[in-house]
């Protein structure tokens, strides 16, 4: 189906009614001027009739029967009429009472039974338009000859219409170019009022359209004084509020994905405690045996050594802590999955351990490499696998699975606990939504997962059976689409 624009329908609809005007105007013209015409025809046709109707009744004898005298005052009579009339009068023919042609300009006819007259009634005058011997229209008007003893005879007198339907024709011509003329200038004017007229909300449209594929930035000509220029006012309105709205929920959002991390800081604190005190414990023992043995040499460079190794892995721990911590702009880069599944293991190495829970990794042998914020990957991983384990109270099997499909990546993070039940299953999106005791959680993990997926164009799938554990499945497309914001 074809799509008109609101500038063509508005053309169209405008012409269109100006079209049917004029064509109703110019009908209402044509028939009226042909009304009057033919009007004008038959009065001069039946006063020409009536005209020669006196003087042939009255030389015509009272018997009806015509003699040579009155034939030739009659032809005489009929050629003056004729002559004086030629522009309009072909014929006149006159018949005796029995309906038989007795004079006429039309000699042929002279002796012949004319077949209109017996239609002729005393005192009634007949017109009728029919058609001649050569094909033309004419007016024939036929009225009866009535002396005092009564009616005598009869007379047809034909007049050409020819002029009359060349008139109209010339006529109906002049009707149809004003009415061309008209239409035409019509549709310069519509156009030119159409264009001014229609031009701002078009453009009123298109910043709309701009504005709905996320542009909003963009504002309306607010320069005009009447209603478009209030719908642009009011959509300029429209567009501070909801610039400020999304300027208000991105800064939200932010806020959401930091507490969260520091949630999860938390969290990771005994782990990192543990990963700190067991270096720290090694180093004091060779410290008190450097202090016992200061003149062993080989002893201090052999300690030395272990409280280098020690220091380094508290400062590796600190350094993982604090990066994943820091607040800071995300930056899209090429994000090997593989990495960042090992780096966030490395984290939560001391809750795994504490929870009894088992590790299968099943890698992408290509790094599953996303464009993406490295750090907001983590978070994601961080959230899922904190979600997995405390999903295991009992302990079980954590599986991370990373694979490449066609342009996109997916990453399956998979527990053997409890599984969700489904009445709550649409609800584990929601902030602050949370199966655990309170204080055990913020309800905020998955909440935060599900928007950083969907910031790089993603999608989070959910596969559980109650009691059977859980399947979070990540689709990251490769080239990291989707819109950025602060983490």
């Amino acid at each position: 189906m074809i799509r008109l624009g609101l500038r063509t329908k508005f053309f169209l609809y405008s012409n269109t009614v100006i079209v049917i005007t004029a064509s109703l105007v110019v009908g209402v013209w044509i028939n009226h001027a042909r009304a009057a015409r033919y009007a004008a025809v038959e009065r001069r046709a039946r006063s020409i009739t009536e005209g020669l109707a006196v003087p042939l009744a009255e030389v015509l004898p009272w018997t009806g029967k015509a003699d040579t005298t009155w034939i030739t005052a009659t032809n005489r009579l009929i050629a003056e009429v004729i002559r004086h009339n030629r522009d309009l009068l072909k014929y006149v023919i006159v018949c005796d009472r029995r309906g038989r042609v007795i004079s006429s300009n039309r000699h042929r006819l002279l002796g012949e039974s004319f077949p209109r007259a017996p239609d002729i009634r005393p005192f009634a005058v007949h017109m009728h338009a029919i058609l001649d011997t050569d094909g033309q229209r004419v007016l024939e008007v036929r009225m009866p000859l009535v002396t005092r003893t009564g009616p005598i005879g009869t007379l047809a007198a034909g007049f050409s219409l020819v002029p009359v339907e060349a008139t109209m024709k010339v006529i109906a011509k002049r009707a149809l170019l004003v009415a061309f003329l008209l239409i035409v200038g019509n549709s310069i004017v519509t156009a030119i009022y159409v264009e001014s007229l229609i031009r701002p909300i078009l453009a009123l449209n298109a910043t709309m359209k701009r504005a709905g594929a996320g542009e909003l930035s963009i504002r309306a000509d607010e320069s005009r004084s009447d209603e478009v220029g209030e719908l642009a006012r009011v959509f300029n309105s429209m567009m501070d509020e909801l610039q400020q709205a999304q300027e208000a929920a991105r800064i939200h959002a932010a806020q959401l994905a930091h507490t969260e991390k520091m949630a999860a800081v938390g969290t990771l604190a005994a782990g990192v405690a543990h990963e700190v005190n067991n270096p720290l414990a090694g180093i004091m023992n060779c410290v008190d045996s450097l202090a016992a043995n200061p003149d062993d040499t080989e002893l201090r460079n052999r300690y030395l050594g272990l409280i280098h190794d020690g220091l380094k892995r508290i400062e590796k721990t600190v350094h993982n802590l604090l990066e994943f911590s820091r607040p800071r702009k995300l930056r899209p880069t090429p994000t090997p999955l593989n990495h960042s599944v090992t780096h966030v293991l490395e984290l939560v190495t001391y809750q795994l351990h504490r929870e009894n829970i088992r590790v299968r990794l099943e890698l992408d042998p290509q790094g599953a490499t996303v464009i993406a914020d490295h750090f907001q990957m983590e978070q994601l991983l961080l959230n899922l696998v904190l979600n997995a384990v405390n999903a295991m109270p009992e302990g079980g099997l954590l599986t991370i699975r990373t694979r490449t499909v066609g342009a996109n990546v997916t990453v399956d993070v998979c527990d053997t606990g409890v599984g969700i039940p489904d009445e709550i299953r649409n609800r584990i999106f929601d902030p602050f939504f949370t199966t655990q005791k309170h204080g055990k959680g913020t309800g905020l993990g998955l909440a935060v997962s599900h928007r950083i997926v969907q910031a790089h164009g993603g999608r989070i799938e959910v596969e559980s059976r109650e009691g059977h554990g859980t399947t979070m499945r990540v689709v990251l497309p490769k080239d990291g689409t989707g819109e950025r914001g602060e983490g």
